[in-house]
């Protein structure tokens, strides 16, 4: 029987051909999806023998198509940890999703029989951020339990998620600054929550393009805080400022 060598074809980011999808049964769980699989384990444990690294991580994902409208600002640049939207190569660029916890594990004898599919493929900068968003899943802020709720409570979450659901790939990022980071305690609505955020604009291509998205984001962001927890007659803040 073969066995796994150092000098295997696979790497962190290469996809599994139709074949090797339906014969290891790694199809999508949703019905009509079409399947993508890419690897998620890092080289160095690919190339280790069986004997120590038995087993090849795995991500299932689905082609959502081949436009860009496709794809939910939310899930570009590995912003969220569970869900990420990136462009697969080929002869038609079309858009994948992947989510965190529709990985598998492959014993690495099952691949010996497979090669990476060589008619599409993930460029390397998509690959650079399929790695952030592995490590997002297991490096990323928690915020005090009291902040969530308020932000949930006032439905801001989502009005967040609303802003940020059409800028496709003009914003590489969102960041949230609660309290600076310190550990405050918040009970009475009067006690604010500070929320300073930050959000990151692409100028890898169309700059101009790409800040007036990230200028009507904030300003959809602002104005929904506003009108939920702001007192003009007072020029008060509550729960969040």
């Amino acid at each position: 029987m073969a066995q796994w060598s150092r000098n295997t074809p696979w790497r962190q980011g290469s996809l599994l051909s139709l074949d090797a999808i339906e014969g290891l049964g790694l199809n999508h769980s949703e019905q009509g999806s079409e399947t993508v699989v890419i690897v998620a384990s890092h080289d160095c444990d690919i190339s280790q023998d069986a004997t120590v690294e038995p087993i090849v991580e795995v991500v299932i994902g689905k082609v959502l198509g081949a436009d860009s409208s496709s794809l939910d600002g939310n899930y570009t640049h590995a912003k969220n940890a569970r869900t990420l939207h990136i462009p697969l190569a080929g002869e038609t660029t079309q858009y994948l999703e992947f989510v965190s916890t529709n990985k598998q594990s492959i014993d690495k004898r099952h691949l010996l029989n497979y090669q990476p599919d060589s008619h599409f493929c993930i460029e390397r900068e998509f690959r650079i951020t399929f790695q952030r968003w592995l490590a997002s899943r297991y490096r990323r802020s928690a915020f005090p339990d009291e902040f969530e709720r308020r932000l949930k409570k006032n439905k801001l979450h989502q009005k967040i998620a609303n802003a940020m659901k059409k800028t496709g790939d003009h914003i590489v990022a969102i960041f949230f600054d609660v309290d600076e980071g310190e550990e405050v305690v918040c009970t009475d609505s009067q006690d604010c929550f500070c929320l300073d955020i930050v959000i990151l604009y692409s100028t890898s291509t169309d700059v101009e393009a790409s800040l007036l998205v990230a200028n009507s984001a904030k300003s959809t962001i602002e104005a929904a805080f506003k009108n939920k927890l702001y007192d003009e007659s007072t020029d008060q803040w509550q729960e969040i400022e």
